[in-house]
């Protein structure tokens, strides 16, 4: 597998496009995917290019485009440019992973990857991918889909020794509050680290230490207002003094999920206008406690805030535990890494213990427990028929359901089931995929029978564009043309 990243980072875009990219990364190669970068040149992104290559996009004078999404203007060169540059270095890969406000669906098709995932929490713009990343989205539907949405934090690409510090993290519970951890951003262009510092003068029994870049443009107010505080720059150690903490008062970008996955009680500000919504969510969580910037430029404000947080640390600790758990990145990689496969003979016993969970028996509509010898001859006919197709989904490797569909007068009649716990979403995106790999048979319909007691598979129909059709006694009978594809369906 081969991943081309587009993304960038600099004084005005901040550092967390860059970290999160970074962290995929580094996952994929840990499973011996090749990846690259294509980044604007200078910015961030000689910190990519001490860990992978890099093809510069050079920068050149933009012309005015009153097409461009609200984030145009972070491009370093006209788009069709970027995207001519891009689909050189994106030559040969399977996917192209990109992580940029700036670029939107003009982008995409001019770059005509294989396939696209796009990380994206704005929802201001199309992106024609096939999958989006929006791991900040704690409840309500996207406006501009993609036919397959990873949402929410157990998506959250984090660095493995957040996982690794969990567990830890978690075992103790809040005592008084001593140790403070500040987390303004790795370029900290709006100057928090200096405000935090400043309200901890109220709270003489704190300790605070301030975790920045070295490059950060607060470095230097921050310093000045130090006082009995410790600053650390660049520690490659994060998590391990996130753990350490009691307190975090922190900009509100990738380190919400990180703080998280740690259970650190936090006071998260929106540094930039574009992080107010994912926090809005946390907050009506309960998971943190929120400002805005300029809520946290107000001295009052701001040493409240903090009050508040100390005073509700177990409760926001334990509901931002509950809203993360670190693993994201392998989620991630394993839902680009899919696959049908036909079902065989060796999987009969896998199917018989699927088929056998109370869950599955209780919508098939013969579910009365399997006959094993019955079992095996109806798998190994599955496995040899030729009126049909009948699969395995696989995800990183990893068997999780089984989809089927025969042959009817008309086109398809399909069944489907998860066999194994999965993330959020992987049956819907099975059942697009499936769709997907109908309709590359041809036109038609599909059509699936539903008992009527079967609400989860009733609400998949209709999410999946099927309408009801009539059915008989106690069974719902769900059609719709492979053709006509849902919004969700397409690279819009």
């Amino acid at each position: 597998m081969r991943l081309l990243f587009r993304c960038d980072g600099d004084g005005r875009i901040g550092g967390g496009h860059i970290m999160r990219c970074l962290t995929l990364a580094r996952a994929a190669r840990e499973r011996g995917w090749d990846v690259a970068f294509a980044m604007a040149e200078g910015g961030f992104s000689d910190r990519v290019e001490r860990e992978f290559p890099v093809t510069p996009i050079p920068h050149a004078p933009r012309a005015p485009d009153p097409e461009a999404p609200p984030h145009g203007d972070w491009l370093s060169a006209p788009w069709e440019r970027d995207a001519e540059v891009t689909a050189k270095a994106a030559e040969g890969a399977d996917w192209l992973v990109w992580d940029h406000y700036g670029l939107d669906a003009r982008w995409v098709r001019a770059v005509g990857a294989h396939r696209a995932m796009a990380f994206d929490d704005l929802d201001d713009r199309a992106l024609a991918s096939d999958v989006v990343l929006d791991l900040t989205r704690l409840e309500g539907r996207r406006t501009h889909h993609a036919p397959v949405e990873l949402i929410g934090p157990a998506y959250a690409p984090l660095r493995p020794e957040f996982a690794a510090a969990r567990a830890e993290a978690l075992r103790w519970d809040v005592g008084p509050v001593r140790r403070v951890v500040v987390m303004p951003g790795l370029a900290d262009a709006a100057g928090l680290a200096p405000l935090a510092l400043r309200a901890l003068d109220d709270f003489p029994a704190l300790e605070a230490e301030v975790v920045m870049g070295a490059a950060s443009q607060s470095r230097e107010a921050a310093e000045a207002v130090l006082g009995r505080h410790r600053l650390v720059l660049d520690p490659p150690d994060v998590a391990q003094r996130m753990a350490a903490a009691d307190l975090c008062i922190g900009a509100s970008g990738m380190t919400n999920w990180e703080r998280c996955a740690l259970g650190l009680p936090t006071v998260a500000v929106a540094v930039a206008a574009n992080q107010y919504p994912g926090l809005k969510g946390l907050a009506r969580a309960g998971a943190v406690v929120p400002l805005t910037m300029d809520e946290a430029r107000d001295p009052l404000m701001l040493r409240n805030a903090i009050r508040s947080a100390i005073a509700q640390a177990p409760g926001l600790r334990r509901r931002a535990a509950a809203i993360c758990d670190g693993e994201g990145a392998g989620r991630v990689l394993d839902a680009l890494d899919y696959r049908f496969r036909p079902v065989e003979v060796s999987d009969a016993d896998r199917l018989m213990r699927w088929r056998g969970t109370p869950r599955i028996r209780a919508a098939s509509h013969d579910d009365a427990p399997l006959d094993p010898a019955r079992h095996a001859a109806w798998v190994a006919h599955a496995a040899t028929r030729r009126d049909g197709i009948w699969t395995i989904y696989e995800e990183g490797g990893h068997p999780l359901g089984h989809a089927s569909a025969r042959r009817t007068d008309g086109g398809w009649l399909w069944s489907f089931y998860l066999g194994e716990p999965a993330p959020p979403g992987t049956g819907t995106r099975m059942c697009r995929r499936f769709l997907a790999r109908l309709r590359a048979e041809g036109s038609g319909t599909v059509a699936g029978e539903v008992k009527a007691e079967n609400a989860a598979s009733i609400a998949l129909h209709r999410r999946l564009g099927f309408h009801e059709a009539e059915g008989r006694e106690g069974v719902l009978v769900f059609e719709r043309a492979l053709e006509d594809t849902a919004p969700e369906e397409e690279r819009a």
